[in-house]
């Protein structure tokens, strides 16, 4: 019987309490010795609903306007499905990873990876890997997280995507915007998440 290519970390890299602070030594072993800081980025209805058929239900330039600037120059994580679901391909000016557990798989102008833990392998020497999505990414990435820099928007709408609950006795808010309202016309607010 043939196992799923689940990621799991090897145990003895985790602090005691992992879920509450994502270990230092996990940082150290798979980026290069460096502390790399790991940002979960997304834009979350309020049911923490992220995409409905591969695409976001919603429309906020404003949204991507921060999120290219957050981050270009930085190393961007994705899976399969979202680097598929891409308009641009690769994201100009960061370097795009994108994990798949197909051998073969081809994404032409970015790097490939089997696991989470083989994509942050690839981010050694630099400062701060993004992690874009998908849901299932986001779950396994959860846990080694940082930083959680969140789009509030402000629907309650149908999808088969959710983002990870936010745990707020391990997350604390660092930063908040005021609500705004898109060009098209949808409320939001930018919100900066820090692990407790």
């Amino acid at each position: 019987m043939q196992t799923k290519n689940v990621w799991r970390a090897p145990v003895e890299i985790f602090d005691a309490e992992c879920h509450k602070m994502p270990s230092e030594a996990f940082r150290r072993h798979f980026c290069g010795g460096n502390m790399l800081k790991i940002t979960l980025i997304a834009a979350c209805a309020e049911n923490l609903c992220i995409g409905a058929g591969n695409a976001m239900p919603w429309h906020i330039p404003e949204d991507f306007a921060f999120f290219k600037a957050y981050t270009l120059g930085k190393p961007v994580i994705m899976g399969r499905k979202t680097w598929e679901s891409l308009p641009v391909k690769p994201l100009p000016g960061r370097r795009n990873i994108v994990i798949s557990r197909q051998a073969d798989y081809c994404a032409a102008g970015a790097e490939t990876a089997a696991s989470l833990e083989a994509a942050l392998a690839l981010c050694a020497g630099a400062e701060e890997a993004v992690i874009m999505g998908g849901a299932q990414i986001y779950g396994q990435a959860m846990p080694l997280a940082t930083d959680l820099r969140i789009t509030e928007v402000d629907l309650s709408v149908e999808g088969d995507a959710f983002f990870p609950a936010i745990d707020r006795t391990h997350w604390k808010e660092a930063e908040r915007t005021e609500r705004r309202v898109s060009s098209k016309g949808t409320s939001y607010a930018f919100v900066h998440y820090l692990r407790y």
